[in-house]
């Protein structure tokens, strides 16, 4: 990713001012999420903190701190003589990640099925049509905007640390998803499985519907390869700036 990707974003002087010191990092943190989550930031991607310091208008200060809130998600890592990169997860981590992912998902349709209301469940099927026209379209950061649907469902649990483990450990996903995606891979469809969770909650199915979930998990992680030699984790690394 180039800075002009960034720049795009980038808020005049009069808008920096008006919304006020954290909100600059709130927006800078939330630029650079979107970018990895939508690859455009790549595994191994540097990022450079006096350029968005510049770029941005703000000190090196507040720059460190969205860094270590990059780090407290585990998207960014520090190197010594390299700064702020972008994690490549190990395939072995990668494995660690989608199996506490599958435990964590398993309670979270089982409390939603339990509490939802029939708003909740129209939202989540707002979304899932969203999803499907994103699809059909072929739109640019379909994996982040798939993601979503999970993170819907951590928050209407109404249990905010299983939600914010779920959101992490999701993020965590996507970033492996774009190391670990083959090259030839073409788009998986998950829409229609994001479906059937929601008609399988919705009816009280509920052991169907971990079922479903764990089956949807199962068919992502299928899409990856772990296997070193293949290649595909030794992208070349992009900058910012």
């Amino acid at each position: 990713m180039t800075r002009s990707a960034l720049r795009r974003a980038d808020p005049s002087p009069a808008a920096k001012a008006a919304r006020g010191p954290v909100p600059g990092e709130d927006e800078i943190y939330r630029l650079i999420t979107e970018a990895i989550v939508t690859k455009q930031l790549r595994p191994g991607s540097r990022l450079k903190e006096a350029a968005l310091a510049e770029q941005f208008g703000v000190s090196r200060s507040r720059v460190r701190r969205v860094f270590q809130r990059l780090v407290d998600l585990d998207f960014v890592e520090f190197r010594l003589n390299h700064g702020a990169m972008v994690r490549r997860p190990s395939p072995e981590e990668a494995r660690a990640i989608f199996a506490t992912r599958r435990l964590i998902v398993g309670e979270a349709v089982r409390t939603a099925a339990a509490r939802a209301s029939a708003q909740d469940f129209a939202r989540l099927r707002a979304f899932v049509k969203n999803e499907n026209r994103a699809f059909e379209t072929r739109d640019k950061g379909l994996a982040a905007l798939s993601s979503g649907f999970h993170i819907m469902l951590g928050e209407m649990c109404g249990n905010p640390v299983l939600a914010r483990i779920l959101n992490q450990l999701v993020h965590r996903c996507v970033l492996i998803q774009s190391l670990y995606e083959r090259e030839t891979q073409k788009t998986i469809c998950l829409v229609d499985e994001h479906a059937e969770i929601i008609d399988l909650m919705q009816s009280g199915k509920v052991k169907a519907a971990v079922a479903a979930m764990q089956h949807h998990l199962d068919h992502i992680e299928a899409s990856l390869d772990y296997d070193p030699a293949s290649g595909i984790d030794k992208r070349l690394a992009l900058s910012i700036g």
